[in-house]
């Protein structure tokens, strides 16, 4: 994990009028990470970020980033991935199997009869506020090289789309349409952070064929779309989301060939529709900031227990929650949050309880004159007793050049979420340079 930054600078060739409209900038950063269990390296990455924005009048700019990554080992995604949950216009180009080139985001931002704010191309659109964990977050899909560990902003993938915000008296409106039918990259079987725990363990002699994804191709059928509210009232800042979408992630159907000679399960991934509403809520009490995020999700698709799941699926509606509480003063911050995911029918979903809590904890502090920044995040789930700790540390060597030191934990049973990679602990160094 790291914090990437990005420093504005203006070559002395351009006029001035050129340097208000041309702002480019460059990060370069690396991360070598130690596995504990393995004792070898596992990530060796290189990533160079080149970005711009261009102003073409006083209401519109036009925003490049780009990425260029390179692991030298190819550990994390091993091979050349077929990336069969991406769309064509949104995959990356390989150079051979260790290098990566990508359109990170690409977008014209403009104002158009005062109150009207567009943004098209391909862009991140963040709802909620949670730190570790994502409720409301779930507009853009996820790489999952590094499963958690990596930074949310670099682990989301952009999507080509339209966001449109406008007021409505005291009330923000925000309109999205989506129809990149792009969804989660997971790992395969023998990557690090393949998530094995989202599949039944079968017995040695039993077979399992993959069959292909199926996923939404239709442009305008197949794209989701969204709302959100937000508004300020008596202190609080409040938001009202909607969001009619595909799960990033497919469901597993599986049937089960019962041939004694060669018993076979074939899985078949699709991906589904789902409806979401929530909302989130923050105030600020002094020194204390009191904020949640609240998610009601129709007729998730769960793998289940159940003999008679229909092909080893069964639907329930999930309600989803988020409290926090974060706490400021003077360098240091304290937050605390309870997540909870409870499944409303009783239909035996695998590998979880019905009801699950998960808790986090961030602790942050800045010293010799804030160019050392010192910080924690744990997250723990109390039904399994697994989770994961990673202590932190930054210093500005100097005004362009950041160095990056961090651990990563995992621990409890290897069935659970985060105990399945329990053997995947590491220690990472690294440095962010920008110019």
């Amino acid at each position: 994990m790291f914090l990437l930054l990005g420093i504005q600078v203006q070559s002395q060739s351009f006029s001035k009028s050129k340097k208000q409209q041309f702002k480019p900038s460059l990060v370069v950063a690396t991360d070598f990470a130690y596995e504990f269990h393995s004792k070898s390296m596992q990530k060796t990455e290189v990533i160079i970020k080149p970005e711009f924005t261009y102003w073409m009048g006083s209401k519109t700019k036009l925003i490049f980033k780009g990425q260029i990554y390179n692991e030298f080992q190819d550990n994390l995604e091993s091979g050349k991935p077929h990336e069969n949950t991406v769309s064509n216009a949104g995959k990356r180009w390989f150079i051979g199997d260790r290098t990566t080139v990508a359109l990170r985001e690409f977008f014209v931002y403009t104002s158009v009869f005062r109150k009207l704010r567009l943004t098209i191309g391909k862009q991140q659109i963040v709802w909620g506020q949670t730190d570790g964990l994502k409720l409301l977050d779930v507009v853009n899909p996820q790489n999952f090289r590094e499963f958690m560990l990596d930074d949310f902003e670099d682990s989301r993938i952009p999507l080509w789309s339209l966001k449109a915000a406008f007021d409505v008296g005291n009330i923000g409106v925000q309109l999205v349409w989506i129809p990149d039918n792009t969804y989660h990259i997971t790992q395969g079987f023998d990557a690090p952070f393949f998530t094995r725990n989202l599949f039944k363990k079968l017995p040695e002699s039993v077979e399992v064929e993959f069959n292909k994804f199926v996923k939404p191709n239709r442009f305008f059928a197949d794209s989701d779309i969204g709302l959100k509210l937000s508004s300020f009232k008596k202190g609080w800042d409040l938001s009202f989301n909607y969001l009619y979408y595909y799960d990033d992630l497919p469901v597993f159907y599986s049937e089960i060939n019962s041939n004694i000679a060669n018993p076979m399960v074939k899985i078949s991934p699709v991906f589904e529709r789902q409806h979401l509403l929530g909302g989130t809520f923050n105030k600020v009490f002094g020194s204390v900031t009191f904020r949640g995020e609240l998610a009601y999700v129709f007729n998730q698709n769960f793998t289940s227990n159940r003999s008679n799941a229909v092909r080893g699926v069964a639907q329930s509606n999930v309600y989803k929650s988020a409290i926090g509480v974060d706490y400021i003063k003077g360098e240091h911050v304290i937050s605390f949050q309870v997540f909870t995911d409870w499944v409303l029918s009783a239909i035996d979903p695998y590998n979880r309880d019905l009801l699950e809590t998960n808790t986090s904890l961030q602790i942050s502090k800045e010293v010799l004159n804030d160019d050392l920044t010192l910080s924690l995040l744990w997250v723990h789930n109390a039904n399994h007793g697994d989770g994961y700790a990673v202590p932190e540390m930054s210093y500005w060597l100097n005004s362009s050049t950041k160095l990056l030191m961090s651990s990563s934990f995992f621990y409890g049973n290897e069935n659970a979420l985060f105990g399945q990679f329990s053997k995947r602990s590491r220690f990472s160094f690294g440095f962010v340079w920008g110019i």
